[in-house]
């Protein structure tokens, strides 16, 4: 094992699972998880596959599912939540400010690194918390850019025009002078007709 692989061993077991554990996230491999009454939030360290002996590099997935939004956009939900695939997932520097898009363990000391850690693992729970319900799910999910299908489902299924417009609005500002625009609007259209809404405009 290199050196690099012993201390990353240690970052997940003196920072990772301490910081998680207690508040009931349960670990498999590299991911966390953990099942609220209402959703199944996760947390996931991810390597690059461009490691080597002396370089390093993961990424932090976030995600959370919510059996009650699957429902209300049709969705089938499966007996056992860890099954669904996310309808919310991030990587962790588009909902903290720290440290970027990744973390190159060899750019750090343990000292550094691991209170750093362990407060970005703290803010991360705080965030996925949050995505507690149906609506909170929508609320998080409009971060992820207009062409999320799943949140104008929830549009047309809790009958939002003004949202579900706005949303198309803002997809078709975006990406309407590209070629492949048509087909995003098919997209659209398809989403909106299995909720009995036959005309789209934006």
């Amino acid at each position: 094992m290199s050196e690099l692989e012993a201390r990353f061993d240690a970052l997940v077991s003196s920072v990772v699972v301490p910081a998680l554990k207690p508040l009931g996230y349960r670990k498999r491999k590299l991911s966390w998880t953990r099942q609220t009454p209402a959703a199944l939030h996760g947390i996931t360290l991810q390597r690059s596959q461009g490691n080597t002996p002396g370089h390093l590099r993961f990424y932090v997935e976030v995600s959370a599912y919510v059996p009650d939004f699957a429902r209300a956009v049709g969705a089938t939900v499966p007996d056992r939540p860890e099954k669904a695939t996310p309808q919310y997932s991030r990587r962790f520097e588009s909902v903290i400010d720290w440290p970027g898009q990744w973390i190159d363990l060899e750019s750090w000391t343990d000292t550094e690194l691991h209170p750093a850690f362990g407060g970005a693992l703290a803010r991360i729970h705080q965030h996925l918390d949050g995505i507690d319900s149906a609506e909170a799910l929508a609320e998080a999910l409009r971060a992820t850019g207009p062409l999320n299908l799943d949140l104008f489902a929830w549009w047309c299924a809790t009958g939002n025009t003004e949202e579900r417009a706005t949303q198309l609005t803002a997809a078709q500002e975006e990406f309407g002078l590209e070629e492949r625009w048509p087909r995003l609007l098919a997209q659209f259209e398809r989403t909106a007709a299995r909720f009995g809404i036959d005309h789209l405009s934006a």
